[in-house]
């Protein structure tokens, strides 16, 4: 390496030679991705997601999260960080999940939900999965004055200890209930949290307007859009929705080289 300093007309150069030693160590990376929350939600028959048009005050509606392993590790389950802006609760959440005492913060403990890197999922019929999609119902306070953007929701997602070997028999995954996998490719590694909105509408009844689904879906799977978010591939598995929590994942690093 040379370097030099001083005038330019009196430049003073050095050298000097050192070793940089490189490491690559394999590890987990876990990706959240939360879009806003924007729509009213039901549960139908077996459990699933059905779009019940804008969301209002009084209305439940679900946080909807995906989850990656993007790394070169697999977890053997993940534990999951929420917190819900101010006016919004969490509505029945799974038996996974502590809810604090205003009914806005979450832990949520998925010790049986391994992910494997993206390369060694390849059959999409198996039970071994490199990402899923949860969700999580929550209600808007009736006393909302809407319309508003309720800000300040947050997701955070911990992996939890790795598997030596994540294709043996025993250790395959069962899904939790709000939960499917889905397919996954390579994405930003430093996405390791994720922010949302709860977006409330005001009733159009109010005004005489048409208070019905407006087309976008409030049931419907994660949206891929986004620069970052284009780079997963979602394979059209459909939403098994449990009537429990959908986790706002956060993106966190975790090396499982210390766990």
């Amino acid at each position: 390496m040379s370097m030099a300093w001083g005038d330019y007309e009196k430049r003073i150069t050095d050298r000097k030679w050192f070793t940089l030693k490189v490491v690559d160590d394999a590890e987990a990376d876990l990706l959240v991705v939360a879009p806003d929350v924007k729509q009213a939600v039901r549960v139908g028959a077996g459990g699933r997601l059905e779009p019940a048009g804008k969301l209002h005050p009084g209305t439940t509606g679900a946080v909807r999260y995906r989850v990656v392993n993007q790394g070169r590790k697999a977890v053997s389950g993940i534990n999951v960080t929420l917190r819900l802006p101010a006016g919004v609760t969490f509505t029945k959440p799974p038996r996974e999940c502590a809810i604090d005492d205003d009914g806005r913060s979450a832990v949520c403990a998925y010790d049986a939900l391994a992910l494997v890197p993206a390369d060694q999922d390849t059959d999409p019929k198996d039970s071994i999965h490199s990402a899923v999609e949860l969700h999580n119902l929550v209600t808007v306070s009736a006393d909302t004055k809407a319309p508003v953007t309720l800000a300040g929701g947050t997701v955070q997602v911990e992996g939890l200890t790795e598997r030596i070997d994540a294709r043996s028999g025993p250790e395959r995954t069962e899904l939790p209930a709000n939960a499917v996998a889905v397919p996954a490719a390579d994405v930003d590694a430093s996405d390791n949290q994720d922010g949302f909105a709860v977006v409330v509408a005001k009733r159009e009844s109010d005004s005489g307007g048409d208070d019905g689904d407006d087309g976008s879906g409030g049931g419907g799977s994660l949206p891929i859009t986004g620069p970052q978010i284009g780079l997963i591939a979602g394979a059209g598995l459909a939403m098994v929705a449990g009537g429990g929590i959908m986790l706002l994942l956060a993106r966190r690093r975790n090396r499982l080289s210390h766990g």
